[in-house]
């Protein structure tokens, strides 16, 4: 066994020993651990549900296990069953879990992706032990992931994960296994692969060469930012549309937070109910300060900061209490917006606390009491029709308008005037089939049930919700503040309806004011609302008016990168975009960065003398060069000039030499030409070192014309027969050989660089390079005499 593996798991259990966790899970033949023994991955990080992830597997992950098979199928090797991990790799895939979770600090969601690598690997190794994998069973392993995973994704979390985990911690008794993570030599690795690749280069686009703008209208990195047709119809559906359901008032709700404030899902999503600040401004007279022009007072949110060093205890994560100001002209509409949700979720938060206080599901009830059979369907189920009465559809619309409560009370009224219907079907049905059905008295009704006059004992059905229908139980979980107090969920504003499945499902009206079930919204659900990939539909699909809008997709994170490139636009300090976006530094805030060239050249601040020294075309030139965007002898002469003898000086050269420099077919030539012509004009692109690439698009047109010229004439001349080629020829071929290479390392170079950096000055004659005294006139003769 390898020593430093043995040394990982024993480290982890003694966490996990510290934390009071059972090691030695307990699973059946394909894996799956007994609800007594599987650990909860929220409850380690110290975070409350939603979601609620827990390790409860350890056999293969069932999407690459199939694709591993078809790949051995098709190497002629035998089919794998489906079984739980050896033992070695149960203790990897635990440790690599307390890992993630009690000494990194990760979230549940990403420690919980880190260790599937494990599962997904040990299904290739066939027995083999996890510190003697070899590379044939991570390349098998890797492109089962690899075509598993329509978006790439996956595969890159496998690689990273060889090469940290296994590699990285010398886990393994071969080095350097994360290079065997590469597709097999088949249409169907190769495009799988293409697409890993396409991802990992759209996430690391922000910086090298990738990351460099080829217009001045090009933003970098410019696909993080939202498309723009799916985040105006999110904006038109979440501020106009009327919500279909009570969940979607408080999806549509977070998401205005989310646009207005910027802040990441996570944060949006545990805004308290006390969110609202206020703060007041005087003037020195003690006057408010709105009556010398300035604010009398401004809002201020209030809300838990995510990914803050100060969020990480022992116990795990805990939430970071922050404040952010809110923009004046977004006030009114975020306080209407959040004042509604409060009023009315107030029933729902309501009941969640006292469910949290007393641990009761019906709390409103003692344990022996018996309510009405249609009440206990109601607060079970949610469904607030259970009569044969056909509800007003103006009375349903209204209700949807602002959800209040006395619509509730009209609906119910209807209801119970009415013969019901629905009971018998739902407390006959097998599910419920065990919960007697009693008389007022308590008795249990064997025979023919008026529905009318049934009742059911509260303590009975909440027996049976904790045994049978988990999934209607409450969050009632609480977290800790970074101070140590207990934050429970019905302290936060986004609290809904869990499993409501009458209005999702079903189409029906909800009674807020009497389901039992009660949870947060969490970010799941959010992004799965814009961006798909849930069971229900998303908003485009439910509120679009076309096709096409119906269609949209749109990543939540994306308005965050918008929001930000709008402040940095707008001339705001990158300091103050940090600080409102709960940032560590101010490095992060770049990477959200994504103004075009021309918007970074337009923002950048010159020293004042410079805008009173120099001229337009100098003064143009001064800005490309503060912004590093142009190389060549004017530059290195003017940043000499200006070590040297200072600003003053350095601006008269730029005003002498500026209206010198000029701009070629074939990009900007940054040498001055003042005085003489270029002796070889129009042949920059072949080698000289002066060629400067912009963002002219037609100077791109001119190279590629360019170059397919000199193909055809390569072409041409490889073509010729032999009893037709001159002497020549090889001369002919050479040349246009060596200007179609130089060519196309112009069209490779990016805006703003030097095409050849390396290369001959061509504005320098032949006669110049070789001196024009007499001596230097007779060496040339001799060298052309020899």
């Amino acid at each position: 066994m390898n020593p430093f593996y043995a040394e990982y798991i024993a480290t982890a259990k003694t966490l996990a020993a510290g934390r009071g966790l059972n090691w030695d899970l307990v699973c059946d033949d394909d894996g799956k651990v007994s609800q007594g023994t599987r650990w909860s991955l929220t409850a380690m990080a110290g975070l409350m549900p939603p979601p609620t992830i827990h390790l409860g597997q350890l056999g293969v992950d069932p999407l690459s296990f199939e694709k591993l098979n078809a790949i051995r199928a098709s190497m002629g090797q035998s089919t794998l069953q489906t079984r739980a991990m050896s033992q070695p790799w149960r203790d990897l895939y635990q440790a690599v879990i307390v890992d993630q979770l009690l000494i990194r600090k990760n979230k549940p969601k990403h420690a919980f992706d880190t260790a599937l690598v494990i599962r997904q690997l040990a299904a290739a190794a066939e027995g083999v032990p996890p510190w003697a994998v070899t590379p044939k069973h991570v390349q098998q392993g890797y492109n089962a992931v690899l075509q598993s995973s329509p978006s790439g994704k996956a595969a890159m979390n496998f690689e990273m994960v060889i090469r940290l985990v296994f590699v990285g911690k010398k886990l393994v008794d071969l080095p350097t296994l994360a290079r065997f993570c590469v597709p097999y030599p088949n249409s169907v690795a190769q495009t799988s692969q293409k697409i890993a690749e396409d991802v990992r280069k759209r996430q690391n686009a922000h910086g090298g060469r990738t990351g460099l703008r080829r217009k001045l209208a090009e933003r970098k990195s410019a696909s993080k930012l939202p498309d723009e047709q799916a985040f105006w119809e999110m904006v038109r559906i979440i501020f106009t549309e009327t919500p279909l359901s009570f969940s979607d008032v408080v999806r549509f709700a977070a998401l205005k937070v989310q646009v207005i404030m910027g802040f990441r899902v996570g944060e949006a999503v545990l805004l308290p109910v006390d969110w609202k600040r206020w703060r007041e401004y005087l003037d020195a007279d003690g006057r408010p300060a709105g009556d010398r022009g300035g604010f009398s007072r401004s809002l201020v949110i209030r809300h838990f900061a995510e990914k803050q060093e100060e969020d990480e205890r022992v116990e795990g994560l805990s939430f970071y209490e922050n404040t952010q100001y809110v923009p004046p002209m977004f006030e009114e509409a975020l306080i209407e917006t959040l004042d509604h949700i409060e009023k009315v979720t107030a029933p729902l938060r309501e009941r969640l606390r006292l469910q949290s206080e007393t641990g009761r599901i019906f709390p409103e009830y003692p344990v022996d009491a018996l309510a009405p059979a249609w009440e206990m369907y109601v607060r079970i189920t949610g469904n607030a029709v259970f009569s044969n009465a056909e509800l007003p559809s103006e009375l349903i619309s209204r209700y949807r308008e602002n959800y209040e409560q006395s619509i509730l009370e009209d609906i119910r009224r209807i209801q119970l005037a009415h013969k019901q219907r629905g009971l018998s079907a739902f407390w006959t049905n097998p599910a419920q089939r065990h919960i007697p059905v009693r008389t007022s008295s308590g008795l249990v009704i064997d025979g023919r049930i008026d529905w009318g006059a049934a009742y059911i004992r509260v303590g009975d059905v909440e027996e049976h919700i904790r045994k049978n229908r988990t999934t209607k139980l409450s969050d009632t979980t609480p977290t800790t503040l970074t101070d140590g107090t207990a934050l429970y969920p019905h302290e936060l504003l986004f609290i809904l309806p869990a499993r409501n499945l009458i209005e999702t499902r079903n189409g029906g009206v909800l009674d807020t004011t009497l389901y039992s079930a009660i949870g947060r919204i969490g970010t799941a659900d959010l992004i799965q609302s814009l961006s798909g990939g849930g069971s229900t539909p998303t908003l485009f699909e439910r509120y679009g008016q076309t096709d096409e809008d119906r269609a949209l997709r749109l990543n939540t994170h994306s308005s965050r990168h918008l929001q930000n490139t709008e402040l940095f636009r707008l001339g705001v300090a990158d300091t103050i975009i940090t600080k409102k976006f709960n940032r560590r530094s101010v490095p992060q805030t770049h990477v959200y960065d994504h103004r075009s060239l021309a918007e970074d050249l337009a923002d950048i601040d010159l020293p004042p003398e410079a805008e009173e020294r120099l001229g337009d075309k100098a003064l143009q030139v001064f800005k490309l060069i503060s912004a590093n965007k142009a190389r060549g002898p004017v530059v290195d002469e003017f940043r000499r000039v200006q070590i040297e003898y200072g600003d003053e000086a350095a601006f008269d050269y730029l005003n002498a030499e500026a209206d010198g420099l000029h701009v070629t077919p074939y990009g900007l030539c940054m040498n001055s030409f003042s005085s003489d012509p270029c002796p070889k004009h129009l042949e920059c692109f072949n080698g000289c070192l002066h060629l400067a690439r912009t963002d002219v698009i037609s100077e791109q047109e001119n190279l590629e014309r360019l170059r397919d010229r000199y193909a055809k004439v390569i072409i041409t001349l490889e073509a010729l027969p032999d009893d037709r080629r001159n002497i020549g020829r090889a001369n002919q071929l050479t040349h246009a050989r060596v200007r179609y290479e130089n060519i196309a390392k112009a069209l490779g170079t990016e805006p703003g660089m030097q095409v050849f950096p390396d290369g001959t000055d061509l504005s320098v004659t032949a006669e110049q390079k070789a001196g024009t005294t007499i001596i230097d006139t007779m060496n040339r003769l001799r060298d052309l005499d020899d």
